[in-house]
């Protein structure tokens, strides 16, 4: 693993270049840089909401540590794992094309990178869009990724990707749900902020 051709790749996504994907598509070497790219974005995600409730409520509630920044890190890591393999079975089993399982895998992790941006949450007034960007900018990411790996068509990439993302989305809104004030919910990003607070 050359880390300095990470690097390169993840700041060439932050440029929006797509061609990453094309690149570690066939490179079998890329999968465990891939993983590691999004496992350490996912936990960034879970640092941006400790911060978040470091920041905004004095004192933080008790288990904020560990359940934001660990088991939400850890979560969303895993249902992006899930997402991807909703991808896989949507494209092969539903729409009969073909794809490679540790090309979209590759692929995917590079795409996890956006989540990183969630770290940047606890800013003041700014914090929605830490939060809510980087899911848009996933999905959009997922989307080329998952073309890069496929000879299924467009749409078919969107609507597996659709279903992938929405499994996602619900799943950790649920999770972050699950747990009552003052005790601090599981999630990371966004997923940190949709508990309702009284």
């Amino acid at each position: 693993m050359d880390p300095n051709a990470v690097i390169n790749r993840i700041l060439r996504l932050a440029r929006l270049d797509t061609t990453v994907f094309d690149e570690v598509r066939d490179d079998v070497n890329e999968l465990i840089p891939a993983l590691i790219v999004a496992g350490v974005s996912a936990l960034l995600a879970g640092l941006g909401a400790f911060l978040w409730w470091q920041f905004n409520f004095d004192p933080s509630p008790d288990g904020t540590f560990f359940r934001a920044f660990i088991l939400g890190g850890l979560f969303m890591a895993g249902l992006y794992l899930v997402w991807v393999l909703i991808d896989y079975v949507m494209i092969v089993q539903v729409f009969k094309a073909s794809a490679d399982l540790q090309s979209l895998l590759r692929t995917m992790g590079y795409a996890g990178i956006p989540m990183a941006l969630s770290v940047l949450m606890f800013i003041p007034v700014l914090y929605p869009a830490f939060a809510l960007v980087p899911l848009g900018l996933l999905f959009v990411l997922s989307i080329y990724a998952v073309q890069s790996t496929t000879n299924a068509d467009s749409t078919q990439v969107v609507l597996s990707n659709l279903v992938g993302f929405t499994v996602f989305v619900l799943v950790l809104g649920i999770v972050a749900t699950s747990s009552d004030y003052p005790d601090a919910p599981i999630g990371a990003g966004a997923f940190a902020l949709i508990l309702d607070i009284p």
